[in-house]
């Protein structure tokens, strides 16, 4: 067992370097008591990054290794499926352990790891960060000091869009909902449960007081709210913006609505305020009140750590972390207990020929559509991943292998390229380091083609009098540009140089702004997203766009694999100038049953907005800082005209070629 001195700051390591690490770092660094020693994750690369921004000293990619550190305690901060048995290996190896919620997916198995940790001395605990979010500590208030009186109803809402994969979707997210509710009014009496799509309706009693609960995360507004309604009063809080109000019957007859309106708006007017005050201040120190969901890890975090040594806050106890995981196994269990078991989710079958092809960024939109078509050509496909899971819902069942790591190491692409005569490389995120290793490897294994998707946005596009085709050269001023048109020119620039260098078997494609089947009525090529209905166009929107069929995309994808002569050439894949900005949010709106609604909006504005982000960029020092560039949001608008001539001659390609077609893509498919 570690040592339990309270005279030594207390080092703490980190399981996972997903999004979520970063909000427990912040909140560990805010802790004088508390030494961020080591971080832990199997994609190194996203470990290192996470290493960088937190001044963490280790970095590892196996848990054998993490638990070889000198620790006290570890962020157990894994996929749910994962928590148990990570957490398991932590307290086994004498550390205290802190187990990102759900804490599991069985609750007796929860329970066994509670005993564990109890008879070995060490603390457990379960981070439902939500039950310490200001807004929500101050309706607990109301309700155990009698404020609001007699409970009558709690209602519970999470309704926010979610795209992920759903196998465990409740104990993902109906935990917090659940955790609310044992804390509030405990385990419910009576339970009826039921489940539709991507929707779940939890309604029940605890003695006298109804309890209902809906989760959606189909697309639309968000909200994440608690309403509890007293004999005396109502409270509501919605947890995740930190706004609380507290509605009393006032008794001013005629004037009463009028009161209570004035009221509650007065009371979130406060919030709002102090919530803005409280941000802003937490930006320039780079602290975790930055935002509400940070804040409420870091209260969760340090009361954990100020409890480490004595009795924890039952909110955080493993024996709550199993309670909630009980009553998520009962929601699911009534909700899905008159539908037939469904599959289990699992590694699709293997192809039916042997892999030959390696796609790098399978699940993406692009992705998912090449790896059907090169299926349906009974071409053999393996997917390099990093969610098996995730890539396995994405392909339905389709006959590829799967190879889950990080594209990035070596050894993994070693492995994923064995047998591999052609790479589309797709994929986003660590472009440059994860292109430079895919192709070393590519290269070293003999590999015939290596097929990389660039983009339009590394050209500079805002003048109308300029034609751009495959030959045009990216923006000159490139380093004046976004992150993502940056890295990917950086990539082209690898990838020729090594052509020019070696003779590596090398083609880019850059696919237009792309349409069709799968996507969202918003989209970014258009204008800047603002919800799922609401676009702030780039510039006045009457221009013609470089638009683009996704299958269109794809077929150009599929000619590059075997055209002879083609290594070291680039092509442009963008469809006649046939729909501008405005003429795409009429014929999106149509085809998805919606109001798609678009501003024009000047580049000029944008282009203020950005100062203004970069200005507290640079005054708190932020590690993603640049200087604000109006040739980035100028070149948004696509002004140039776009000319795929090379890719229909050499590829003999031949995309839709008409506005029908590209309006009849729209709509298609409706997943989002």
């Amino acid at each position: 067992m570690r040592s339990s001195s309270t005279s030594r700051a207390v080092k703490v390591g980190l399981l996972g370097a997903g999004y979520i690490s970063d909000f427990h770092a912040a909140a560990l660094k805010a802790r004088a008591d508390v030494e961020l020693a080591a971080i832990c994750d199997q994609n190194r690369s996203r470990a290192l990054q996470a290493a960088s921004r937190h001044g963490i000293a280790a970095v590892y990619s196996s848990l054998d290794r993490l638990l070889a550190a000198d620790l006290d305690v570890v962020h157990v901060l894994l996929p749910a499926g994962q928590h148990l048995e990570a957490a398991r290996r932590v307290l086994e190896s004498g550390r205290h352990a802190y187990v990102e919620k759900p804490m599991g997916l069985n609750a007796a198995q929860c329970r066994a790891l509670a005993d564990l940790a109890a008879a070995r001395g060490l603390a457990l605990g379960v981070s439902h960060n939500f039950l310490f979010a200001p807004s929500y500590e101050k309706l607990r208030r109301a309700a155990a000091d009698g404020t609001l009186g007699r409970l009558d109803a709690l209602e519970l809402r999470w309704m926010s869009a979610f795209t992920g994969p759903s196998s465990h979707l409740f104990f993902e997210l109906g935990s917090h909902l659940m955790a609310f509710v044992l804390d509030l009014v405990g385990p419910l009496d009576e339970l009826e449960a039921s489940a539709s799509r991507r929707r779940w309706r939890v309604q029940g009693w605890k003695g006298n007081t109804a309890v209902d609960v809906l989760l959606s995360v189909e697309p639309g507004p968000a909200e994440r709210s608690i309403a509890l309604r007293g004999a005396g009063a109502l409270a509501k809080c919605h947890f995740d913006r930190d706004l609380y109000y507290c509605h009393e019957p006032v008794g001013y007859g005629l004037g009463d609505n009028f009161a209570a309106a004035a009221g509650v708006a007065g009371q979130l007017a406060a919030s709002a305020v102090g919530n803005l005050l409280k941000a802003a201040a937490g930006t320039l120190r780079q602290a975790p009140s930055a935002n509400p969901f940070g804040e409420s890890i870091a209260h969760a975090v340090s009361r954990f750590y100020d409890t480490l040594h004595g009795e924890p806050d039952p909110r955080l106890s493993a024996g709550f972390g199993a309670s909630v995981v009980g009553e998520c196994e009962r929601v699911t269990g009534m909700a899905l207990r008159d539908r037939a078991t469904p599959p289990p989710v699992s590694v699709p079958p293997l192809p039916a020929s042997k892999p030959t092809v390696l796609v790098v960024g399978g699940s993406g939109f692009i992705g998912r559509h090449l790896v059907r078509a090169l299926v349906a050509k009974d071409i053999g496909v393996r997917v390099a991943t990093r969610n098996a899971r995730a890539a396995a819902t994405a392909f339905g069942g389709a006959p590829v292998a799967l190879a889950q790591g990080d594209p990035a190491d070596p050894a993994f692409a070693d492995a994923a390229l064995e047998g591999i005569e052609a790479v589309y490389h797709l994929a986003k995120g660590d472009e440059l380091p994860m292109t430079r290793n895919l192709a070393e490897r590519a290269a070293a294994k003999g590999v015939r083609r290596f097929i990389y998707t660039g983009t339009i946005a590394s050209y500079y596009a805002a003048n109308p009098r300029e034609v751009i085709t495959a030959d045009t050269p990216l923006d000159p001023k490139i380093h004046r540009r976004d992150p993502y048109a940056r890295a990917k020119a950086q990539c082209e620039a690898l990838l020729m140089e090594m052509h020019r260098a070696s003779g590596f078997p090398m083609v880019i494609v850059r696919p237009g702004i792309v349409i069709g089947a799968d996507a969202p009525p918003a989209h970014w090529g258009v204008g800047r997203i603002l919800s799922d209905t609401r676009l702030a166009l780039w510039g006045d929107g009457r221009h013609p766009l470089p638009f683009v069929l996704v299958e269109d995309v794809v077929a150009a994808l599929v000619l590059a694999l075997d055209k002879p002569g083609i290594e070291g050439q680039s092509f442009l894949l963008t469809d006649a100038p046939l729909l501008s900005g405005r003429d795409y949010v009429e014929a999106a709106s149509a085809a998805y049953g919606t109001r798609l609604r678009a501003r024009p909006t000047p580049v000029w504005k944008f282009y203020l907005g950005d100062v203004a982000r970069q200005a507290v960029k640079f005054l708190i020092r932020h590690p993603n800082r640049q200087l604000p560039s109006y040739r980035e949001w100028a070149s948004r608008t696509h002004r140039a005209r776009f000319e795929s001539s090379k890719a229909r001659e050499v590829l003999g390609w031949q995309p839709a070629g008409s506005r029908a077609a590209l309006c009849a893509s729209l709509g298609k498919g409706k997943t989002w």
